[in-house]
């Protein structure tokens, strides 16, 4: 409907200018398949986590990145 006009609109004028592009709120995996599809550059929301005070910001960035080395 009119949110995905909206997320292809803004997608390709980040495409067009050569600019990442950032969805925020994502929180099932149907919007962030769509939003994959649609060229959305970075997407952050409760999928991924919910809101963290600034000093366990290392400790999840550390959990990530140990994720991403075991699924290579």
């Amino acid at each position: 409907p009119d949110c995905m006009a909206i997320v292809r609109a803004i997608s390709g004028l980040g495409r067009s200018l050569n600019i990442t592009t950032t969805a925020e709120g994502v929180e099932t995996m149907d919007q962030l398949e769509r939003l994959r599809a649609e060229g959305c550059n970075e997407v952050q929301g409760y999928l991924f986590s919910a809101a963290r005070p600034a000093a366990e910001l290392g400790g999840l960035l550390h959990k990530f990145a140990r994720r991403a080395t075991e699924a290579a």
